[in-house]
């Protein structure tokens, strides 16, 4: 029952909820070669130190393709609170890529933020034009992920757990379309104005982060 849920848990409907939006969105928009991601609970134990820092997670793209696909890949950096408000900055090292092995890529930043670059070419539509889809994915996939400590403290720290997989869900959510004029049966291919007053995730990335450039 939802009452018995943990701090930040997903109620088991609703995995399988985004689970299986994500599957469908495969055939549509996601054309990523996608690779296990794992983050060790000795990696989380650097990142979080002794304060327990969250956990950022950048995605990228590999450099060389599989099979016409390019291949998703995941780096982790710890970001800390900023004063008191809610922005959470990013430490430039130490930086892991996150696989079946976490690997220190800390000397290789200049590697990572191409990596990521690339992946957000793809979110924007840019690296395959000639797909109608592409231009939606920046609406769809974000750039980055800021994972809460609690979900980790209980994993690592509770459960004793040796590691953590990563994956991904889609969440549908209805928007809302503000225009300046009423039209009771307007077309879906209405060419008017129209305004969307929501923001899209990530809306707390850390502007300055080296890997957010």
């Amino acid at each position: 029952m939802s009452s018995n849920l943990k701090r930040d848990q997903l109620p088991q409907k609703q995995a399988q909820n985004w689970r299986q939006n994500f599957d469908e969105e495969k055939s549509i928009s996601f054309n990523l070669k996608q690779t296990q991601i794992i983050l060790k609970k000795e990696t989380y134990k650097l990142l979080a130190g002794e304060n327990e820092n969250r956990v950022r997670i950048y995605l990228g793209l590999e450099p060389e393709m599989e099979n016409n696909q390019y291949v998703l890949c995941a780096y982790a950096v710890s970001a800390f609170l900023l004063g008191s408000g809610d922005v959470y900055v990013d430490y430039e090292t130490p930086v892991f890529k996150l696989g079946i092995e976490n690997v220190n890529w800390s000397d290789k930043t200049g590697m990572v933020i191409e990596n990521i670059r690339r992946y957000r070419q793809w979110r924007n539509g840019e690296l395959d034009t000639e797909d109608e889809f592409a231009l939606m994915r920046k609406y769809i996939y974000p750039n980055a992920y800021l994972l809460t400590k609690f979900e980790l403290h209980d994993i690592f720290n509770v459960q004793n757990k040796p590691e953590a997989e990563l994956s991904f869900g889609i969440s549908k959510t209805m928007n809302i379309m503000i225009y300046p004029e009423a039209n009771e049966n307007r077309s879906i291919d209405d060419t008017n104005e129209v305004f969307d007053f929501t923001y899209i995730c990530p809306p707390i990335c850390d502007e300055g982060s080296v890997y957010n450039s």
